[in-house]
């Protein structure tokens, strides 16, 4: 069955929109696809905004401006460009643990698909990456990371720290994600070279996370 109804797009390029009630191939319908569009515009101009001002110091009217949508617009997707960054996160938490349980049902290398998720996701958002990881977005975001470490531990079929004495387990997670933080800074700063294949090799080389 088709639906019609009337939108006003904010781009001004269409007056009329039809909007089919039906799944797309994809899985998404006509409304998905739109809070898809305007989300990915927020972060590609919030990564654009970060490379010249601190995140302290970017506004959501300095946001919107730059996304090329109105405020209105920006306070229906997020209560506030914080809760963008701990959406970021959330999505990209599920698809790698998503992408670490696929690996090990194909028998595919698990440690080098995690990592080469982690790096390209952010070669495509150098500047949030680094806001999310310096600690500039909240503690929150840190806390998030270590959170995925813990998650990506219990789902791994194996690993090193499992042995260590109880007393010690609390500082795993810490100790890694640290470690973490600290060369996808450093590539980061390196701008983003080598490639993320060649810092997905070296990751399981220095056995950070197995």
């Amino acid at each position: 069955m088709v639906t019609f109804s009337i939108r006003w797009l904010d781009d001004m390029e269409h007056l009329i929109h039809i909007v089919w009630a039906m799944e797309s191939p994809s899985g998404m319908n006509v409304t998905d696809l739109r809070i898809e569009k305007t989300q990915l515009a927020l972060f590609a101009a919030l990564d654009d905004l970060l490379s010249e001002k601190p995140f302290s110091e970017i506004t959501v009217s300095d946001l919107s401006r730059q996304a090329g949508i109105g405020r209105q617009t920006f306070y229906r997707h997020f209560d506030s460009i914080g809760a963008m960054l701990d959406l970021r996160f959330q999505k990209g938490k599920e698809e790698q643990l998503a992408i670490a349980r696929q690996s090990l049902e194909d028998r595919e290398d698990w440690e080098t698909a995690i990592h080469r998720f982690a790096f390209e996701r952010i070669a495509a958002s150098p500047h949030i990456a680094r806001t999310i990881l310096c600690g500039e977005a909240g503690p929150n975001a840190l806390t998030n990371f270590r959170d995925q470490i813990i998650a990506l531990h219990e789902i791994a079929p194996h690993n090193r720290f499992q042995a260590t004495k109880p007393e010690l387990q609390r500082f795993v997670a810490p100790f890694q994600s640290g470690a973490i933080v600290a060369v996808l800074l450093e590539w980061i700063d390196a701008g983003c070279t080598p490639d993320a294949d060649t810092m997905s090799q070296f990751m399981v080389d220095a056995g950070v996370m197995s």
